[in-house]
Parts: structure tokens; C-alpha cells; sequence
């Protein structure tokens, strides 16, 4: 089925303008016979192309050969008249000039063109476009009463007050504000976009709005310079399904199948060129309705419905004639139904209608309690939002539309490119528009086709296709969704639809959905998980969170090394001292005045935890207030301690004397500090003893003994205090050790 619906294209009126050298062998062939080579003649005698029409046409060879079924014909002009828009400070926005001057005449256009031309928050931009429909009371293509939708395109700009150089009295802001607006009777929106951009900028460039000559010249050039370019590939400019399918994903199908529904759609978001972009995209993904929407001005208009009829022949070679009898398009902005991309608050009257798709930057278009969209699309947050459960019910899309949207979403992102989002980065045809627009012609053709084959089998009561020789698929109405079809049965299009085709319908056109391989469950489930992940937006969603908590953890890290630093600093600074402590105890071995030991108590003994308190390294030196006979502590004895056999005597204090002369010079202030510290600390020790042994005598030591004086402990070895308790360590633990001494210092502070 492929080849019927896109079959190869031929016309018996086709007429190829080529270059002078090569018409003398090229002869034209008859649409149903096969295309031959050029320099095979053709059997029967055909007179040459005219070498004059050849050589009248221009640039020629920069051309594109395309049939004569692609071109847009049109009976009238296409260019109806420019237009100035100003929004005076006074009055707000009027119609400043129009050419033709017929155009200042029409009270439609002079009451609502304005308010189209500037939509609302256009000053939040440098420069924006708007894309409208409006009609005219004696429109340019009248038959009848019937009036004709005509479609503007504006470019708005703004300038600095104080740039002019022309000033009218009315100006009374800092800013000035006009916008440019090309009138005409198709959708040229791509064509006429670029050339609108430059005239308006060098119409500002002037600084001087009251010369207009360059807008009258644009628009007697812009008509022939339009004319050569009228293709229907020339109605797409201006389109992006890539962006479109980019932007939402999956969720463009649910939009497609709404808009074939006929429910009440709104895009709300800035800017408004692309707001308007977006439902172009849109309205291009049913077939030719781009070339149809002369009836989307107002809910009134329904010519086409009227003017159409079911076709009477087929001729699969020609895809107009494929089209026409597959019924498309559809009639989807027939009566009671309208097309506005973007709609003002002036036109908000406009939405007590039965079915409409607009576009609006105002939020109180959006709050309207009589007129509520079905679905409302923020194009700033990418969120949609449902009036009614039921509606987002019809539209879910079934495990067959979810995979095969998941392929079409994966071949545009594959070949994603942020610098032209409009162009695949591989610049292949797949992923491109003209690859995604084939895809959803098959999807809608095949789903009409479907919805015949449900009609059949409920009138024919047949449960298969092989009655009628078609090879369609039997679960075609589940893939497209049943729901969604009874729905598509209802509604106005559909009505004129089925009038205009024929039945037998899915004999042309296979009933079977476009997806290739039926999804699996995990699949199904896969695809739901994934595109539900991505609809949560969780890395935008978690990003200010993610930051917070970096932010918090950076700064309490910055705070505890800073802590670290000032322990490791008193650390190093302890140990600097102890060091020069070790250093003047080296030259002089008697100011250290070690407490001597006795065999029964080892200096490296170890201690039952519990039992001994901490003692620090040397000890600290003894206030003037304590003395070497402190009277002995109330406290219990404790335990696992030897006491010490070590009295002050008179030998021993003259020996510490006789060495303590000898050295004063070289020992100095270092010495007498030790020898204080060291007396305290012996009279506590001695202390500790009267007390533990009452009534108990010490032994007197020998005056001609000699008292052994311990070595002072190497530089960078773990000093050990007299009870055998080790000294605070260095690094980490140190910092642990000295949080301690800190912390029962403070409870001791604290009592």
C-alpha cells in the first residue's frame, strides 16, 4: 500500500521549464505511460518545448522540477495591502497607514487589526512576529455573501524615544512601539517572514516614521517576487515539526488526535512567533489542510463543506486525486469551529463556540468560566492541562501509538542540532520535516481507513478482511483505540467526512496501524516509565534542590576543615614547645629533673582503664598558692597504683642544687619552670600515697645512693607521664584528644 499512498506523481497539463541546451532533446512523456531517459526519443511523434516559454523563465537551473499537483493555484492576488500599526500613548493602538487606502475603509479591520498587530506583552521583546486571521467586509474573494479568511503576519518593534528624529507631539513614553503587517489571501507566513524582517528594520533604521515610500514599494514587489515561489512546499515554510515533536513528544499525538476531535485547544506562552509556529506545525500534520483554511476566520464560515463533494474517479498517480478520495482534509474548521493563532482579549467572544484551536499571551483569556479550553499548553512550562478526566482519556494513546512515536521521537532527537533545529545534524532525509510529515500522512490515512473497516464489520457483521480482499490488520481498531474512533464518530468532521468517501474505503488504503512490530507488556511499560520520567522533568525539577544541598555541604566542609585547621594549628604549636622544651632539657640534662624509678613501679606500666586520670605532658607548672606539702585529698585510694618511694631528702635536694648552679647559665627559665612543675606533681603523688597507706612509714633512701635520673625522651617519640599515661597524640587523634580536654574543661566551667 505503500505506492498508493505516496504514489508517483504525474499530470497530463505538466510543463518543466529547462535550460535552451537541453530542449532540443528532451520531449514531454504521457502521465501513464513510464518515464523515459532524455535522449531516448519517444515512439510516437510529440512536437518539442517551446524554446521561447524556456528561455522566459527565470533562474531556471536554481529551480526545483515539481508537477504542476504541487502547485498552490490562486485566482487572485496574494498581496492585499500593508499596514502600520502605532501604539499612540494616548489612545493605545490605532492604524497609522495602510496601502491601499480602500484598506482604512473597513471598520473589522481598523477596530481589531491593531490589537493583533501588537499582541499583548510585546514589549517584553525586541522584536517579535504575530501570526492572525481576521475577514473583511468586502473581502478581495467574495463569491457571494461568503466572506474569505484573510491572513496577516505583523513584525513588531520597538525604539528608544530620544533616537528619532522626527517626533510627533503625541509621544509621551521613553519608547516607541510599531509594528509592520502584510495582508494576504493564503498562509505565506515562511515567504513573506524574512522579507517583512528586513523592511521593518530599515524602516526603523530611518528614524522617521512619517516617510513610509519604503513600505508602499515593499508592497508593490512583494506580489511577483511571492508568485515564483507558490509550491506547497511554500506553505510549510514557516513550520517546524521537528521542534514540534522535539518540544512534546509523544504528547504530539495526543494534540493531533484532539485536533481531529474537534475539542477546544489553547497554547498560552511568549513568544509569540513561536506560539503561533507550534499550531501551524500542528494543523500541517493532517494532510493539505494548509491549503484549506479559508473557512478558520470565524465560526460562521462553512463554504467548504458546501462546495465539496464525493469524488466520482481515482487516479493513484496523482496524490491530489489520492487525497480527494480518501477525504482529506479534514473539515476540522467547518461551522461552529475556528482557527486563531493568536487570539486578543477583544475576540475572547469568539471562544462560546463549539470547537476552536487559538493561541493567547493573556491569562484572563485562559480564565474565561464559560469558555474553558479542553486542553490548555503552556509552551513556557511544557505542561498540559486537562478540563475534564474523560477528555484526556480519549486521547491516551494506545501501546501501538506509544512505540510508534517512541521511533519518531528517537529519529529527530538522534539527529538533533540546537544551532538549526529545523535541519537534522546528518542532513538525511530521515528526521527531517518532509520525513515526518510522510509518517503522520500514513498514520491519519490508515486510521480513516480503519474507522471504515469498523463501520463495515458493524453493518456486515464480517469479522475478518478476507471477504473483501484486503490484507489489513484485525486489531486496527484497539491499536487506534476504540474509544477514540466512537468519539471521531461524533463530531462534525466526521459527519462531512463520510458523506464525501466511499465505504469500501480500506481497499485503497490498508486498515492497519502504522507501527511495524506490535510493542510487548515490559515494553509497553518501559516506554510509559520512560516518557512518565521525562514528563516529571526531574532534572530541572531537582536541579535548585541538587544546588542547595552542594552549596550546604560546601560551606559546613569549608567550616569543619577550618575547625581541623585551628586544632592541627594549637597541635603544632604544643608540640613546636614541647620540642624546644626537649631541646633546652638536651643541653642541660639536670633542668629536666625526671622523677626517679623504683623497681616496683616501671615507668611504661600499663594502667587499668578507669583507674588513672589523664594526665598531660609535662606537667603543668603549680600556682604559687600549692606548695611540695599540700595537705593530702579526701578522695578514695585508688586502685592498681604502687606508691611512689620517692620523698624529698636533704641528699637529694642538694645534689638537684650542686647541678642546678652548675647549669644556671645554659638552663635559665627553662629549668627553674621544671622544677616547679615537677615539685607540684611529686606533692600530689606523695600525697596520694599518705593517704592510700595510713600509719605506714616510707623507707628513708640511702643519702650515699646515687639517684638515677631518667634520659629525656627523643624528639618525635610518645612521651609517657610518670602513672604510665601516654601524652595526647599528634594528627587526627590529637584533634580527637584535645575535643576532650575541651569538652570536660567546659563541664567542669559549667558546674
Amino acid at each position: 500500500m505503500a505506492s498508493a499512498i505516496n504514489p508517483t506523481l504525474h499530470d497530463d497539463d505538466s510543463e518543466v521549464s529547462l535550460p535552451d541546451a537541453m530542449t532540443s532533446t528532451i520531449t514531454p512523456v504521457a502521465s501513464t505511460a513510464p518515464s523515459r531517459p532524455a535522449s531516448i526519443p519517444s515512439p510516437s511523434p510529440t512536437p518539442q518545448l517551446n524554446r521561447a516559454s524556456t528561455a522566459s523563465s527565470t533562474s531556471s537551473l536554481g529551480k526545483k522540477v515539481r508537477p504542476d499537483s504541487l502547485i498552490v493555484k490562486s485566482d487572485g492576488p496574494l498581496i492585499l495591502g500593508i499596514a502600520l500599526v502605532d501604539f499612540n500613548h494616548s489612545v493605545g493602538p490605532r492604524v497609522e497607514m495602510a496601502h491601499p487606502a480602500s484598506l482604512l475603509d473597513d471598520k473589522e479591520l481598523c477596530t481589531i487589526l491593531p490589537f493583533l498587530a501588537l499582541p499583548d506583552g510585546a514589549h517584553q521583546s525586541a522584536e517579535d512576529y504575530a501570526y492572525f486571521h481576521l475577514t473583511l467586509e468586502n473581502g478581495p474573494m467574495t463569491s457571494g455573501s461568503h466572506p474569505d479568511t484573510v491572513f496577516g503576519i505583523s513584525c513588531n518593534k520597538q525604539i528608544a524615544a530620544s533616537d528619532l528624529l522626527e517626533k510627533d507631539a503625541d509621544v509621551s513614553r521613553s519608547t516607541v512601539q510599531k509594528a509592520v503587517v502584510v495582508l494576504a489571501s493564503k498562509p505565506l507566513f515562511g515567504l513573506i517572514r524574512d522579507r517583512l524582517c528586513v523592511v521593518t528594520n530599515a524602516l526603523f533604521n530611518q528614524r522617521d516614521f512619517r516617510d513610509t515610500h519604503i513600505l508602499i514599494d515593499f508592497a508593490t514587489t512583494l506580489e511577483g517576487s511571492i508568485k515564483t515561489q507558490l509550491t506547497e512546499s511554500g506553505l510549510y515554510m514557516g513550520t517546524s515539526l521537528r521542534e514540534l515533536i522535539h518540544k512534546f513528544r509523544q504528547r504530539t499525538l495526543v494534540l493531533l488526535k484532539l485536533l481531529m476531535l474537534q475539542r477546544k485547544i489553547m497554547f498560552f506562552g511568549h513568544p509569540v512567533e513561536r506560539l503561533c509556529t507550534y499550531q501551524y506545525s500542528l494543523v500541517s500534520l493532517i494532510p493539505n489542510l494548509l491549503l484549506t483554511l479559508e473557512d478558520t476566520a470565524s465560526p460562521n464560515l462553512d463554504r467548504r463543506s458546501k462546495d465539496t463533494s464525493k469524488p466520482t474517479e481515482l487516479r493513484t498517480s496523482d496524490r491530489n486525486s489520492l487525497m480527494r478520495y480518501l477525504g482529506l482534509p479534514l473539515n476540522v474548521f467547518g461551522k461552529d469551529a475556528f482557527f486563531q493563532p493568536y487570539l486578543p482579549l477583544q475576540q475572547v467572544d469568539m471562544l462560546k463556540t463549539q470547537s476552536w484551536l487559538c493561541g493567547t499571551t493573556n491569562t484572563i483569556v485562559t480564565q474565561q468560566r464559560d469558555s474553558l479550553p479542553d486542553v490548555l499548553i503552556n509552551i513556557e512550562t511544557n505542561t498540559f492541562e486537562f478540563k475534564d478526566p474523560k477528555i484526556e482519556r480519549l486521547v491516551t494513546l494506545t501501546p501501538a501509538d506509544r512505540k510508534w512515536m517512541d521511533d519518531i521521537v528517537r529519529d529527530v532527537n538522534d539527529g538533533w542540532n540546537e544551532s538549526d533545529p529545523s535541519r537534522p545534524l546528518t542532513m538525511e532525509f530521515k528526521g527531517s520535516d518532509d520525513y515526518l510529515r510522510a509518517k503522520f500522512e500514513d498514520y491519519v490515512c490508515s486510521a480513516l481507513a480503519s474507522v471504515k473497516y469498523a463501520d463495515y464489520l458493524l453493518k456486515t457483521g464480517k469479522t475478518d478482511l478476507s471477504a473483501v480482499g484486503s490484507t489489513g490488520d484485525e486489531n486496527c481498531v484497539e491499536n487506534f483505540g476504540e474509544a477514540w474512533m466512537a468519539a471521531f464518530r461524533q463530531t462534525n468532521a466526521y459527519a462531512v467526512w463520510n458523506q464525501q468517501t466511499d465505504p469500501s474505503l480500506f481497499d485503497i488504503c490498508e486498515p492497519r496501524h502504522p507501527c511495524e512490530s506490535k510493542p510487548t507488556v515490559i515494553s509497553d511499560i518501559g516506554l510509559r516509565l520512560a516518557e512518565g520520567l521525562h514528563e516529571l522533568k526531574v532534572a530541572e525539577t531537582v536541579a535548585p534542590a541538587r544546588e542547595a544541598i552542594s552549596n550546604a555541604i560546601s560551606a559546613g566542609s569549608t567550616g569543619l576543615f577550618r575547625a581541623f585547621e585551628g586544632v592541627r594549628t594549637e597541635v603544632a604549636a604544643r608540640l613546636a614547645a614541647r620540642q624546644q622544651a626537649s631541646a633546652y632539657a638536651g643541653s642541660a640534662p639536670s633542668a629536666s629533673l625526671d622523677p626517679p624509678r623504683t623497681p616496683e613501679m616501671p615507668s611504661d606500666r600499663s594502667v587499668s582503664p578507669g583507674t588513672a586520670s589523664r594526665t598531660s605532658y609535662p606537667p603543668q607548672p603549680a600556682t604559687p598558692s600549692e606548695g611540695l606539702h599540700t595537705p593530702p585529698a579526701t578522695s578514695t585510694p585508688r586502685r592498681g597504683i604502687r606508691p611512689l618511694s620517692l620523698v624529698p631528702s636533704a641528699t637529694t635536694t642538694a645534689s638537684a642544687a650542686s647541678v642546678a648552679s652548675e647549669t644556671a647559665a645554659t638552663a635559665g627559665a627553662a629549668a627553674k619552670a621544671a622544677i616547679s612543675s615537677w615539685g607540684s606533681f611529686l606533692a600530689k603523688k606523695a600525697a596520694d600515697y599518705r593517704k592510700g597507706a595510713p600509719g605506714s612509714v616510707p623507707p628513708t633512701p640511702d643519702a650515699t645512693a646515687t639517684t638515677s635520673i631518667p634520659p629525656t625522651p627523643p624528639p618525635g617519640s610518645i612521651p609517657r607521664t610518670p602513672s604510665g599515661v601516654r601524652s595526647p597524640p599528634l594528627g587526627f587523634k590529637g584533634a580527637l584528644w584535645t575535643f576532650g580536654e575541651r569538652a570536660e574543661q567546659a563541664d567542669k566551667d559549667g558546674k
